[in-house]
């Protein structure tokens, strides 16, 4: 009897013959999804593997990279000492820190004041050449506060300079105790801490308070109390 050939269905006529037939006995041709390996308690489902270095040393590897601690701030407090900005220009030349040849003194004065009167247009301060520096004056008033941020902002960026912070507040004080802070004590100190949260290290503020007990018997005087003045000047390197 002669073989006879199995005719051979086309690939796309056989795979619809197999759908069909599929269909008909209600079996889908669905994925099976594959079970994934529980953890045990030997070898958890995920585990940071120690990093050994080429010393053989094993470390754990840390979850955030530690960054240095800043030092702390010195304490502010009222200077004593009637030389106490000299002792502090050596104190900051012997800290290494940032100061001007002489012959950059004038271009730095120069640019100092020029900025101060561009950031402190429109607030109520003051500003003139004075020994050697700049002072500024800044009456009592709603503006001070804002004033002492814009000139401690200026003076982290101008850090070769020394600032002298003077707390005026004229006439009797008749709420302080013997050895007991007065106003122009705390005016002082309170300025001086805006400064520093402003940026200004606290070793560059010699903070002084003055005016507790005296009256401005003239009513014509262009100096009006409670106020703050602050000579500004350059830190020289001699």
């Amino acid at each position: 009897m002669p073989n006879i050939p199995t005719p051979r269905l086309p690939g796309r006529a056989l795979t619809l013959a197999l759908l069909l037939a599929a269909t008909a006995t209600g079996c889908g041709l669905l994925p099976v999804e594959q079970e994934r390996p529980a953890a045990t308690e030997d070898r958890p489902a995920t585990t940071a593997e120690p990093v050994t270095d080429p010393d053989g040393a094993a470390d754990t590897p840390a979850a955030d990279e530690a960054t240095p601690e800043e030092p702390s701030a010195a304490a502010l407090s009222l200077a004593t000492s009637e030389h106490a900005e000299s002792e502090r220009r050596v104190a900051l030349r012997e800290q290494g820190h940032e100061t001007l040849e002489p012959a950059r003194v004038g271009y730095y004065v120069d640019v100092l004041g020029a900025r101060l009167r561009q950031e402190l247009a429109g607030q109520p301060a003051t500003i003139e050449h004075r020994d050697a520096g700049i002072h500024v004056t800044l009456n009592e008033g709603n503006g001070q506060a804002h004033a002492l941020d814009t000139i401690g902002h200026l003076l982290h960026e101008f850090r070769a300079s020394l600032i002298t912070l003077v707390a005026y507040r004229d006439g009797p004080d008749p709420d302080s105790d013997d050895g007991a802070e007065t106003p122009a004590a705390g005016d002082a100190l309170n300025a001086g801490k805006r400064l520093q949260d402003a940026g200004v290290a606290p070793e560059r503020l010699v903070l002084r308070s003055m005016g507790t007990g005296t009256v401005n018997t003239n009513p014509g005087s262009p100096v009006r109390t409670p106020r703050l003045e602050l000579l500004i000047q350059p830190l020289t390197t001699s």
